[in-house]
């Protein structure tokens, strides 16, 4: 993104003040309604023809100012997080590819701006595709985009959306916007979800479905005092501070054929989005009726703007977009598939790579065959799967070493067990250590056996004496070449108990020193160890 700089506008107070005098006027016209109302029907009706007492609307002024105030605090002081948590958003996850492109844009952008505010960026968990911009009288600011969304946009897309909003924010129309969006568009959504769950579960007409209505009917009333013309001032902000119309045109082509969150955004929040989520015919109309009503500029007029600084036009920008969706098809045919043996013995499938790396079961070991082959293999052996361990290790903030896991094939990440240096496996759990350390790390008490090791750990030991015997009787020895290479030098290690008395197999390799633990070995060991367990005597009191 190239270094430019935004002129910032100072924030429109007096519309704040003018969105207050609304509210203000709507307190004073219920309360006198409701009053005269009262009167009416449970007084006397001649009290209402007595004329203006100036007294009675003073107080009634009084109330609806008290009133109007607590709405205006309640609701716009803390807009950011009422919406943050109306629509799930959460922040980016530091470990997600996609949501780390998004911080990264973000920093660039305060970069670019001159670090003049301090802008959250969150993600909200929906398959719709749209964003949007808040702020709020505590200074707090957040731009939020769909998952859905943020998924599809390219690099250049998603620069552009993003500065789009931000300008929202620095400009300061997105205060007014979301100050107007907090005084009832924040609890008519609420409702509709209300509403939608109702008639979900087969209940009927419910009181609070006409209030959501009157709620809904006030919120548009205040979308007259937001100007559709801000997205134009916005688009053209993002073009300034990207250098690219043609991606924020692209952007809105794709918001514009994809669902944009009808039905999860709520009606309500629908001025603070890049794109109207109603998808309403006003929206898309032109005049002074739509222009007074509608909180968005028709959209193929604002990406007309934007193709002509781009020195192209709609129908081109279709033929290349169609393109564009035909070669990604025609790459992901070609694409080879895999089936995987999940951890209940089933096989899954068919999957992508794109797809396996999203399967939380899949590790090195879990076994993979080809769509168009009935050979299996260990996953970590597929040169085209291999590089998805590779990168989720990448992602961990442990260090890792050169030892490589003898089952996985996966490098070792460096580990402190018992306060002395030990590498293990992130797959499988496996653990190598120095067999000069094993008596340290068995002296040692900080990992604690529980009872699920001690039982282990008896059915290990009466599992491995009958084995013992058995070999005894066929004469063959206990020490026996293991399959295992080590984890160093990659010669066959010995496959051995850690001694007579206590029966754990253990993999040594004589060249390096080095013994390599399955998962739960050295911990049985200890607690065989530290609690005297023997097959025939049990467990020593303490």
């Amino acid at each position: 993104m190239p270094l430019t700089f935004i002129e910032i506008e100072k924030q429109k107070n007096w519309r704040i003040g003018l969105l207050f005098i609304v509210l203000l006027f709507l307190y004073f016209c219920v309360t006198l309604a409701l009053i005269q109302g009262f009167y009416f029907v449970f007084l006397n009706p001649v009290f209402l023809l007595r004329g203006i007492n100036w007294a009675y609307l003073l107080i009634i002024m009084a109330f609806s100012f008290m009133f109007a105030t607590i709405h205006f605090l309640f609701s716009a002081v803390g807009a950011v997080g009422s919406v943050m948590r109306h629509l799930g958003a959460t922040l980016p996850d530091p470990e997600d590819g996609i949501h780390k492109r998004l911080m990264n844009i973000m920093d660039e952008i305060h970069v670019v701006t001159g670090n003049k505010r301090n802008i959250k960026c969150m993600v909200i968990p929906s398959l719709s595709m749209n964003a949007l911009a808040v702020a709020d009288l505590n200074g707090e600011a957040a731009v939020m985009i769909t998952e859905g969304l943020l998924s599809r946009l390219t690099r250049d897309q998603l620069e552009a959306v993003m500065a789009h909003e931000a300008y929202h924010i620095l400009s300061g129309d997105c205060l007014e916007t979301t100050v107007a969006a907090s005084f009832f568009g924040m609890y008519a959504s609420m409702l509709e979800k209300i509403k939608d769950l109702g008639e979900e579960n087969g209940r009927g007409f419910h009181p609070a479905f006409l209030f959501f209505r009157i709620l809904l009917k006030l919120s548009q009333i205040l979308n007259m005092f937001i100007s559709r013309e801000r997205e134009y001032r916005a688009d053209a902000a993002s073009v300034r501070m990207t250098r690219n119309p043609l991606s924020m045109a692209e952007a809105l082509h794709l918001i514009s054929r994809n669902w944009t969150g009808v039905g999860f955004i709520g009606n309500g929040l629908e001025m603070l989005c890049i794109v109207s989520p109603q998808a309403a015919a006003l929206d898309e109309s032109e005049g002074w009726w739509a222009d007074l009503m509608s909180t968005h500029p028709p959209i193929r007029k604002r990406m007309g703007i934007l193709l002509n600084m781009a020195s192209t036009n709609i129908a081109e920008l279709d033929a290349k977009l169609n393109q564009k969706t035909e070669t990604t098809n025609m790459q992901r045919s070609a694409e080879p598939v895999y089936y995987a043996l999940d951890p209940k013995q089933q096989w899954q499938g068919p999957f992508s790579i794109a797809d396996l790396s999203s399967l939380p079961w899949l590790s090195p070991l879990t076994w993979i065959k080809s769509g168009s082959e009935q050979a299996i293999e260990r996953a970590w052996r597929n040169p085209l799967i291999d590089p998805i361990f590779i990168a989720s290790l990448s992602r961990q903030e442990s260090e890792i070493s050169d030892f490589v896991c003898p089952h996985c094939n996966q490098p070792l990440i460096k580990i402190s067990y018992e306060k002395t240096r030990a590498y293990q496996c992130r797959f499988c759990s496996g653990i190598l250590v120095g067999t000069d350390k094993i008596p340290r790390i068995i002296a040692r008490r900080e990992v604690p056996c529980t009872d699920r090791l001690k039982s282990l750990a008896k059915a290990v030991l009466s599992d491995n004496q009958r084995k013992t015997t058995i070999n005894k009787l066929r004469g063959i020895d206990a020490k026996t070449k293991s399959f295992l290479p080590c984890p160093k030098c990659k010669h066959a290690m010995f496959r051995t108990f850690y001694s007579s008395a206590y029966l754990v197999e253990i993999d040594r390799c004589g060249i390096c020193g080095l013994a390599w633990f399955d998962a739960d070995e050295l911990e049985i060991l200890q607690c065989l160890i530290e609690n005297k367990i023997t097959l025939r005597v049990g467990i020593s009191p303490a």
